[in-house]
């Protein structure tokens, strides 16, 4: 996305702009998390898995060698692919470590010690590294061994559970659209990585940090195992999402009845509010149900739409489901800048989703496109660590370096 231009000295700095990165992962919870510190001006080097890269390159889109998966959660990064089990090879990525500040790991517990590059070997190159260790089940517990991805975190956590097998009657599990467990994860790995910098800051200690997919989406529930945990009673509540006329429309009755008069306001029955059976937030409560089918067939008379516009009118909080088309195409997307427009290598100008970080005093957002792989590779050897022309030549020459060629 650069153009060649001189740096604006006036322009703001991501928060993470002079940060060194070096990410050993694949697929997205450790790329994802990766991807937001490049967001926020980081340099984030991925070093990927010898000689084929992230498994993630090869979900090809139809008619072009490159994956949608890849390239919104690699945008913005530097790609080094070399061959560790070569000597040579381990060493220049050692040599990077103490040019370092995060680590971003992704592998089974143990496979990065096999290396060379567990936490004592990288603290022994530079004290105040800090590794961020992601895998699918922590580096503790009974399943720490186990590989671990999304959907056996949806499984294992209770999440597919809350949404299928406690509703009445209960349904068949099935996989949602969404890797929500690995999204969580990165999420969660870069809130972690914020506050070691911190601590770091204050203390001048480095860290390693150890996230897991389990861990991340037992901790985001945010009713149902808790109320298990406090009553011994399962009690999942579902968002309703009503059938409109045209389409479907989500809205709550409540959750305080101020909410409820306003809805009451929309479908013009201001009347209800005042009904006994709906007078307070006491009584609404206990006729919930009813109020719900009050609501819901008014908003079986109306269109989406039509049904969002007049209950927004009245302040009521509510949502058409949107198509994924629908969705990318809303103006709210647009105002918030969510998608960003890069060159990719081989796509041409391509719409990318953008990060949903927003800041008064310093900048956020896409770089650049997803990197080819080790298209980087003579860059950062030469400009990080002085390999001159013969030794770059000498390790393309014998096989330790892979490059991909447009």
């Amino acid at each position: 996305m650069s153009s060649g231009a001189p740096a604006d000295p006036d322009a703001k700095k991501g928060a993470y702009d002079g940060l060194r990165v070096l990410e050993f992962a694949a697929l997205i919870a450790g790329p994802s998390c990766g991807k937001y510190m490049a967001d926020h001006g980081a340099d984030v080097i991925k070093v990927e898995r010898f000689p084929m890269g992230d498994v993630a390159r090869h979900g090809f889109l139809k008619g072009a060698p490159r994956s949608p998966m890849f390239i919104q959660h690699n945008a913005g990064k530097r790609s080094l692919c070399v061959d560790m089990k070569d000597p040579d090879g381990l060493a220049a990525v050692l040599a990077l470590i103490p040019k370092t500040d995060v680590v971003i790991e992704a592998f089974t517990p143990g496979v990065m010690a096999r290396l060379g590059l567990g936490y004592d070997d990288l603290r022994a190159l530079n004290p105040g590294i800090i590794l961020c260790s992601v895998s699918g089940f922590g580096q503790t517990g009974p399943n720490a061994d186990r590989p671990g991805y999304a959907h056996i975190s949806h499984a294992m956590t209770g999440w597919l559970g809350m949404q299928f097998l406690h509703r009445d009657p209960p349904e068949a599990p099935r996989g949602p659209g969404i890797a929500i467990g690995d999204t969580t994860t990165g999420l969660t790995a870069f809130g972690a990585i914020g506050a070691a910098l911190y601590r770091k800051a204050m203390t001048g200690e480095g860290d390693h940090l150890d996230i897991a997919l389990f861990d991340s989406l037992f901790g985001s529930n945010d009713d149902s195992l808790q109320r298990y945990l406090t009553t011994g009673e399962i009690d999942v509540w579902y968002h309703p999402v009503h059938a409109a006329k045209e389409g479907y429309i989500t809205a709550n009755v409540g959750p305080d009845h101020k909410s409820w008069a306003n809805a009451c306001a929309a479908m013009e029955r201001p009347e209800l509010a005042s009904d006994p059976r709906f007078s307070d937030a006491a009584t609404l409560a206990q006729h919930q149900d009813e109020a719900t089918g009050i609501l819901r067939d008014w908003l079986a008379t109306l269109s989406a739409e039509d049904a969002e516009q007049r209950l927004s009118a009245h302040h009521v909080a509510c949502g058409v489901v949107r198509t994924i088309d629908q969705a990318v195409d809303q103006p709210q997307v647009t105002a918030r800048g969510l998608v960003r427009t890069v060159d990719d290598p081989i796509l041409g100008e391509t719409k990318v989703i953008n990060s949903a970080f927003r800041y008064a005093n310093a900048e956020s957002g896409l770089k650049g496109p997803a990197p080819m792989l080790g298209e980087h590779n003579r860059e950062i050897l030469r400009d990080l660590l002085n390999y001159d022309e013969d030794a770059l030549r000498d390790m393309e020459d014998r096989g330790i370096l892979r490059t991909e060629r447009i």
